[in-house]
């Protein structure tokens, strides 16, 4: 007998349903997205792939270098300075020079200064070359975001966001897995690997990153208010003052969590894999759950996904071997994808269209702020009692719901004109 669930192609070769509509999806995901994205995703990937330093930077400092905790929580904060001053400068230079170079420029920049931030021994100068990898890492995020929303449709963007996401998430678990085997080989090696990808991402873009197309015509009031208009919007500083709160807590994953793993006795080898619990999740949970939750009351998404975040993050408190680590990173994760699958839904909703760009600016600097006061509270909290550190991330996640909580109404209202606006116009 025949399978009914197969048919014959052309060339004379079965296809089940089913491939058929893993096609289907596919090309449901990818359809309308032009060859220079798909450079942008490549470098994007190549450029998370190296991205090996960041997480294993207190272990460098504190052990190869001998530097004590307090003056690690100084110098992960200069990293964070530097990319607080990156999304400004990214997305001053997207509108001077473009952003091909703007991409170039962020990611081989970000190479060649971990060269340097690696070859020094000074404490002042891996200040300093921590604060130049920050202000350049940053510079191609707001590049590679005008680059999607000048070519592509409404329709399209969160496509090719959602792509643009996974690939930093694919390049994230085989960095942390990698990044764990050459630590140990010394971090020496871990320096060179991340600086050669990054310049890698950086020429790829340039080489082969020219644009094929005109993009689409620019909105004819984009170029009017600034960021004064936003900063008097008092419902987007709530919904940022929530958003920097959960920030704090999410940035301990790759500031404190280590320390506390090395108190622990972990090596950190295994902080690698313990870490890549987190992309791994990400890769296999957001595809089914963001569908699922999309079509849910947004706040009430980002509510539960930030209470689970912290429910991960307290239960740290209450494990100490690799497998436990592993376990509440998987919880908070779930969190993550949560928050990460409508959080920026929410920014739209809220953004008046031409001013969205500046929401989406300071958006950011309220993330690269978060990610420098991570580390200082961390660090801190961790000298003086690990338990408490933890603690408080369960509180400033619970004030991070509360506050979400107490806006619905109005992020409703907002977002039901939002709706009129972009109905009219």
């Amino acid at each position: 007998m025949t399978n009914p669930q197969k048919k014959l192609t052309p060339d004379g070769r079965g296809t089940t349903a089913q491939s058929v509509r893993d096609r289907s999806v596919w090309q449901k995901w990818t359809s309308g997205l032009t060859g220079q994205f798909w450079v942008v995703w490549g470098a994007t990937l190549t450029n998370q792939l190296g991205s090996m330093v960041i997480p294993y930077l207190s272990y460098y400092l504190t052990q190869d270098q001998n530097i004590s905790f307090s003056v690690v929580g100084v110098v992960l904060a200069m990293s964070g300075f530097g990319g607080i001053i990156s999304q400004l400068c990214g997305g001053l230079l997207v509108d001077r020079i473009g952003y091909r170079a703007t991409m170039t420029l962020g990611m081989s920049g970000t190479g060649v200064f971990l060269f340097f931030l690696g070859a020094v021994d000074q404490v002042a100068l891996i200040a300093v070359f921590a604060f130049l990898v920050g202000l350049a890492a940053e510079m191609h995020r707001p590049a590679s975001a005008s680059l999607i929303a000048a070519r592509y449709a409404p329709a399209d963007r969160p496509k090719a966001f959602g792509l643009l996401y996974w690939a930093v998430n694919l390049g994230y678990a085989f960095s942390m897995v990698f990044g764990g085997s050459l630590v140990r080989h010394g971090f020496t090696v871990l320096f060179w690997v991340n600086s050669v990808a990054c310049v890698a991402a950086g020429l790829l873009v340039w080489v082969m990153g020219k644009p094929a197309g005109p993009s689409r015509a620019a909105d004819p009031d984009a170029g009017s208010g600034s960021y004064a208009d936003v900063a008097r919007d008092r419902l987007m500083l709530a919904y940022l003052g929530s958003w920097f709160a959960y920030g704090i807590v999410f940035c301990q994953g790759l500031s404190t969590l280590p320390l506390a793993m090395k108190l622990d006795g972990i090596a950190p080898s295994t902080f690698g894999y313990v870490m890549a619990t987190n992309a791994v999740v990400i890769i296999l949970v957001q595809p089914v759950a963001s569908p699922l939750l999309s079509g849910l009351d947004h706040s009430h998404v980002l509510i539960g996904g930030i209470i689970i975040l912290g429910v991960g993050y307290g239960a740290t408190a209450l494990v100490s071997t690799p497998a436990g680590y592993a376990a509440t990173v998987a919880v908070w994760t779930l969190g993550e994808v949560a928050v990460s699958s409508v959080n920026q839904a929410v920014i739209a909703s809220l953004a008046p269209v031409p001013l969205r760009g500046r929401y989406y600016g300071l958006y950011g600097m309220t993330w690269s702020t978060a990610s420098l006061a991570a580390p200082l509270m961390g660090t801190w909290l961790l000298q003086w009692r690990a338990t408490g550190l933890w603690a408080v991330c369960v509180f400033l996640c619970l004030g991070a719901a509360a506050g979400q909580w107490l806006l619905i109404p109005k992020v409703r209202a907002r977002s039901a004109m939002t709706r009129l606006s972009e109905a009219a116009g």
